[in-house]
């Protein structure tokens, strides 16, 4: 399998926008620096298996965060929103997203035994890998070898993935209930789950417009305090302030992808109606102007 390249991209309610492998293969691998590839908050159907390679990471799911480093990693679970953020100067990670049909392929007896109790589990959505715990670091270096195996064709590799994948879920179900201890109170927040997803999708959809606070909560019928406590605990900022930071990151990759275009029509299209304001905004959060941006980082 050749790896493949991340992207920031998702649909409206935040679904990663990816194909993940082919029909015959269903798994993609990814080589990301994760000072260049962003990780906002998003959700796949597939399941997911990360180690971190460099750096020091903090991934987030519902309202809590794990600081992972090198030789650490996760197992996100299919449909669980997530995301995680670059917390040293450079970082780097590999990511297997997978269909968890590529274990079991025809076999009723894996699915049954090893799949249907794990995948798109609500009481299991994601597990933690820390050097400090032996099963865990195991899972580790089954996903290592896994993605050296699989992203670079070695030989038996479509023997080999399938198996250490089998070999992480089996893992993962002999210590579930260790790994449940970690999330047992995290079932009741599956409400706030859906809820965020219908936040996500209505900025996604509504960003480039002149919307405000009552305008999110109203799209998701909840009451301004909730959206507050919902923004607060899940993404660790307000609505207002994802907002911005959604529209900032909206334009920055425009500016990569658009020279043609103006840097004002670009604001303008992205919901910014004062320009100086924009401009004050995007140096806070990057560090330079957006003319420098773009001069800089055009291809």
């Amino acid at each position: 399998m050749a790896i493949s390249i991340s992207t920031d991209k998702t649909d409206e309610t935040g679904k990663e926008i990816l194909n993940y492998g082919t029909t015959d293969f269903p798994i993609a691998f990814f080589n990301d620096d994760l000072g260049k590839v962003k990780v906002p908050w998003h959700w796949h159907d597939e399941a997911e298996i990360i180690v971190i390679l460099k750096g020091e990471v903090i991934v987030r799911f519902h309202d809590r965060e794990y600081l992972l480093q090198k030789g650490e990693g996760y197992f996100a679970n299919c449909g669980v929103l997530h995301s995680a953020e670059l917390k040293s100067e450079n970082g780097w990670q590999h990511a297997m997203v997978f269909d968890p049909g590529l274990i079991a392929g025809k076999t009723a007896l894996i699915e049954k035994t090893y799949l249907t109790p794990l995948i798109g589990n609500e009481e299991l959505p994601f597990v933690i890998l820390k050097n400090n715990n032996s099963w865990q670091q195991e899972i580790v270096r089954l996903a290592e070898d896994a993605w050296n195996t699989g992203a670079y064709e070695m030989t038996d590799y479509a023997l080999e993935v399938p198996y250490a994948l089998g070999k992480i879920c089996s893992l993962i179900l002999n210590h579930y209930s260790e790994a449940h201890d970690e999330v047992s109170d995290l079932k009741k927040l599956k409400k706030d789950e859906i809820r965020m997803k219908r936040i996500l999708n209505y900025i996604g959809k509504h960003y480039a417009e002149n919307i405000g606070i009552d305008d999110i909560a109203g799209s998701c019928n909840i009451s301004v305090s909730t959206l507050l406590r919902l923004c607060r605990n899940s993404l660790h900022s307000t609505p207002i302030q994802y907002l911005l930071n959604y529209r900032l990151e909206e334009i920055r990759k425009r500016l990569l992808h658009g020279p043609q275009t103006t840097i004002s029509e670009i604001a303008y299209s992205c919901g910014f109606n004062d320009i100086s304001y924009f401009n004050r905004c995007f140096l806070h959060k990057y560090g330079v102007t957006p003319s420098f941006y773009r001069s800089e980082n055009r291809h």
